[in-house]
């Protein structure tokens, strides 16, 4: 019973970090750089006549079906290209429905980066000239969809977007972008009127922060106040939750001892045991379930408050923390490496003792094993789960997970004091000599029988003689 909440939260952290991910977009790999040498082919096309293109396409077309059923790497990678061409060719007619599916065909590797965003473009040129509502709702999504991705690439990455946005316009440059920003920045437009958004952005101007004069360093310290506004409110509203969790551990707690007993007693007849145990936290009115129902209802704020972090990650940009994080927007990871970051090492540590500060004494030497191995496995669990999301909200998590703990400490103190009295005023065991002082002691007693004592007798008797 005392582990289910901790245990409850490893199965469900899959999960969560499904939902944490580009909320369905079509995933891109790590370290997936765009080819450089495109924007020469794109622009040969930009500058080829239509009876040309018309050509072209047919050739990329062509090369595109023929090496998609090849087994050979490098030929399906320039059938990747061929791909991505063929749909540059149909922007370049005009035909911006076929660009986009041709682009969204496009495979996974060096050219699907540049493929979404070709699509993320078209789909947002056609929202913005579409008269009909629907239909440019319709490729409002499309757009959002494409660019969701970005935000888990890792920091460096390099992407090329074409201005104007799509080739049935004159060529203007490409330029290389780092994809991350570019997609924050995009989806910034879309997420504006979210209520969570605008719930974060309110925040953030109730601690100090607004728009910045052109030409100024954005302040850092509006963010970072937000961040832990929020995290103080959070707990606010779980305390109640939060104590009724910590009340029904030590109700389980109380009922160890008869508990373990019962165990012993039913450990071949598993329906008795069942029996027995219900029966036993019917009596003393402990309901196994209540442990593990507010972690449950504090779920709901957590993806609450991630969403509004992502919608509003853009923001994020160039804030910030502890000297050497640069931007909150970006993920707590040592530049350059994957190595977690200093965030990411504090929370783990408070992780872990918050784990052993929540542990309750195992009523057999295995449990207690499991207890020691889950506060050690749970921390590297979470490092691996959080470390490729924004430093912003691994810093909510981590103020969030000290107020917790202070919140634990706090809750069970007084009856850790009270355990210590009771152990300070219980009499201590009467211990018993050692073996060595009873021999000692033995020997003291016994009459000293020794060729000195009798000489001494001797000398006392002749003396009187004398006498």
């Amino acid at each position: 019973m005392k582990r289910r909440p901790a245990l409850l939260l490893i199965l469900l952290l899959p999960l969560l970090a499904g939902c944490f991910g580009g909320g369905g977009a079509t995933p891109i790999q790590r370290g997936e750089l765009t080819d450089l040498r495109l924007p020469a082919q794109f622009e040969e096309l930009d500058h080829a006549s239509r009876a040309e293109i018309d050509t072209r396409w047919q050739v990329f077309k062509d090369d595109a079906e023929r090496g998609s059923q090849s087994k050979l790497q490098p030929e399906r990678q320039k059938a990747a290209l061929a791909q991505l061409l063929a749909g540059y060719c149909f922007e370049r007619r005009g035909d911006l429905k076929e660009a986009e599916d041709a682009y969204s065909a496009v495979p996974g590797g060096p050219y699907h980066t540049i493929a979404l965003f070709r699509v993320a473009q078209v789909a947002e040129y056609r929202a913005t000239h579409n008269e009909e509502p629907a239909l440019a709702e319709l490729e409002r999504k499309k757009a959002i969809h494409a660019l969701q991705g970005f935000p888990n690439l890792p920091v460096g990455t390099v992407a090329l977007i074409r201005e104007p946005s799509v080739a049935s316009l004159p060529l203007e440059a490409w330029r290389q972008v780092d994809p991350r920003q570019e997609a924050n920045r995009i989806l910034d437009g879309y997420n504006r009127t979210k209520p969570s958004y605008q719930a974060l952005h309110f925040l953030v101007r109730l601690c100090g922060g607004g728009r910045q004069a052109p030409g100024q360093p954005k302040k850092s310290y509006p963010y970072i106040l937000a961040i832990a506004l929020i995290a103080v409110l959070a707990k606010l509203i779980t305390t109640p939750l939060s104590a009724a969790q910590f009340k029904s551990m030590r109700a389980i707690q109380k009922v160890q001892p008869a508990l373990k007993k019962i165990q012993e007693k039913y450990k071949d007849d598993k329906q008795q045991l069942a029996r027995a145990q219900m029966e036993l936290f019917k009596e003393h009115k402990v309901n196994p379930a209540s442990s593990c129902l507010p972690m449950l209802i504090q779920f709901p704020i957590l993806i609450w408050v991630y969403y509004a972090i992502r919608y509003y990650v853009y923001q994020f940009e160039g804030v910030h923390f502890l000297g050497y994080i640069k931007s909150l927007a970006d993920p707590d990871i040592f530049p350059g490496t994957a190595f977690p970051g200093p965030l990411l090492i504090l929370y783990m540590i408070s992780m872990y003792f918050s784990q052993k500060l929540l542990a309750q004494p195992g009523a057999t030497p295995e449990q207690q094993q499991q207890q020691k191995m889950l506060s050690i496995m749970m921390p590297v669990f979470l490092l691996f789960v959080l470390k490729s999301l924004p430093a912003a909200f691994i810093l909510y998590w981590l103020l969030q997970n000290i107020l917790m703990t202070g919140h634990q400490w706090l809750i069970m103190r007084p009856q850790r004091l009270a355990e210590a009295a009771a152990a300070a005023a219980a009499p201590g065991p009467q211990l018993a000599p050692p073996p060595e002082a009873i021999q000692k002691l033995s020997q003291a007693r016994q009459p000293a029988k020794t060729s000195q004592g009798t000489g001494g007798g001797k000398k006392k008797r002749k003396r009187r003689r004398e006498l």
